[in-house]
């Protein structure tokens, strides 16, 4: 009888280590700096100036200044991260053509059908994401 209370002890432990964990990790996420990253432009600007606004207490001369500073730093981030994009794809599809030309044709078959999967995972990302 001792033996099935070990076992649901430890099995209840396991179970509340789950919820305890998978809690922790949805505050963890939700965490304010976080959140509004992936938004469109215009509601991110917003969201970090209001969080801004709450935790500095900033006077509405403050909001002014620090409105043009957000919308400034975001709008070179998009860049800043086109930017990137577009290279990453650049040495990816030349990685592709090079590994392509050691492969026989089934071969490249295969890796053109990965290739295609990739991108296929990248594009639902971005669209799950709001990502321009």
């Amino acid at each position: 009888m001792k033996k099935w209370r070990l076992i649901v002890g430890v099995i209840l432990v396991f179970i509340l280590g789950l919820l305890v964990g998978s809690l922790g990790t949805r505050f963890y996420h939700r965490d304010w700096w976080s959140e509004p990253f992936g938004k469109d432009s215009s509601t991110r600007r917003v969201v970090v100036l209001k969080k801004l606004t709450k935790e500095l207490r900033l006077t509405e001369a403050q909001q002014k200044e620090f409105k043009g500073i957000v919308e400034e730093t975001d709008k070179k981030l998009e860049a800043f991260g086109l930017e990137r994009r577009a290279e990453i794809k650049t040495i990816l599809d030349e990685s592709f053509s090079r590994m392509k030309e050691k492969l026989d044709p089934e071969q490249q078959k295969k890796l053109e059908e990965l290739k295609a999967r990739h991108e296929a995972r990248l594009k639902d990302k971005k669209s799950r994401h709001h990502f321009p």
